[in-house]
């Protein structure tokens, strides 16, 4: 895990500089220096994932045979638009694109690394006030154990998330492009079409601690529920398991997706929010931090239903780091930012998921 830390080291060291010590570069103007941050932290990013050994990530070799497949695939089928939606073809003919360049093996996981690390990095700057909560929430709870391994909803996931501006723009064509766009990557993402109609829904404290309540309540409502959310789960995801309880997750995982938006609404100070604006994207981000927890809940019975939180990753690590930031008394905001560092780093290093440790680079002997 020794890159992980230092990647996490150096995000350290740059917020100290450049976010923190405020008088030590006062030349510089605070957007400046997010840029700088955002720009540090997504180059080390990159680092780590595009420059990793084609071992590292239990899927990645499986997918990177599906590259080579990709090869054999006629350019015909391509104009077939029925095939589009059964083969998710957006996949096979990125592959097909590049294996015709003659693109190598690591070549290709490095435009991959660098087409999540560029998303993710343009995420963190646009919404999060804090961008090293953004990255180190999006490594230790968020996306990253997952982009190391499965490519294609990792792919699918950064073009959903996109499609963020297009909600609150009240621009649903565009956003439903983007949601079909990722589709043809991994199917899954046509669920997230339906998070556009999150936009009419305004939480509120009181309505916060409801739905928190809803939230706890779908663990006894799990029989009911997950056998009605299977029918529209695509059947072609059956191999990840059916509605059973043989595809339990970690209750600690669970817990911990419960208690990040209650987490959330204890310490949110609604007065610090300036606009209408800012005020549907917090709902937003709750709303999507609710999804998640219940999504999570009911994957303790299902494991094809709990592939569905993937989707809403970002809205638990944009939302944390935002409410954290806004905390206006100091010992308070120290108290909530140990447990911020503490509890979801313990989980990332403790789990060591997904098979992307040991780490190595593609220029080392794995196992050596």
């Amino acid at each position: 895990m020794t890159p992980y830390v230092f990647m996490i080291f150096i995000w350290l060291i740059a917020f100290y500089y450049l976010l923190y010590q405020d008088n030590k570069i006062s030349e510089m103007s605070m957007e400046k220096r997010r840029k700088l941050f955002v720009w540090i932290s997504g180059f080390t990013l990159f680092v780590i994932m595009g420059f990793r050994h084609q071992l590292v990530g239990i899927d990645t070799p499986r997918y990177l045979s599906r590259y080579h497949s990709s090869a054999y695939f006629d350019w015909d089928m391509f104009l077939q638009w029925d095939m589009w939606m059964e083969k998710e073809l957006g996949f096979t003919l990125v592959g097909k694109i590049l294996y015709s360049l003659n693109v190598p093996d690591e070549l290709y996981l490095m435009l991959y690394g660098l087409f999540i690390t560029v998303c993710i990095s343009r995420l963190i700057y646009r919404w999060c006030k804090n961008p090293f909560w953004g990255f180190y929430l999006h490594t230790t709870i968020g996306l990253f154990t997952m982009s190391m391994s499965g490519i294609r909803q990792s792919i699918a996931c950064c073009i959903c998330w996109l499609g963020i501006d297009y909600i609150l723009q009240k621009k649903p064509v565009k956003y439903a492009i983007l949601v079909l766009i990722a589709s043809t990557f991994h199917q899954s993402a046509i669920f997230f079409i339906v998070f556009y109609f999150a936009r009419y829904v305004t939480i509120k404290k009181v309505s916060g601690w409801l739905i928190s309540a809803f939230s706890v309540a779908c663990i006894a409502l799990r029989p009911i529920l997950v056998p009605l959310l299977s029918y529209f789960m695509p059947s072609k995801y059956e191999i990840y398991g059916l509605a059973s309880d043989k595809h339990q997750v970690n209750p600690l995982l669970v817990l911990v997706a419960l208690l990040i938006p209650m987490f959330c609404l204890f310490f949110w100070e609604r007065r610090k929010i300036k606009d209408e604006k800012e005020e549907q994207f917090y709902s937003l981000c709750f709303a999507g931090s609710f999804l998640y927890a219940v999504i999570q809940v009911l994957s303790m019975s299902s494991n094809m239903i709990g592939r569905m939180n993937q989707y809403f990753y970002i809205f638990n690590v944009v939302l944390l780091g935002n409410i954290i930031t806004d905390i206006e008394d100091r010992n308070t905001r120290y108290i909530a930012s140990a447990f911020a560092l503490m509890l979801p780093g313990y989980m990332f290093f403790k789990s060591q998921s997904l098979g992307i440790s040991p780490y190595y680079f593609f220029w080392q002997t794995y196992g050596m």
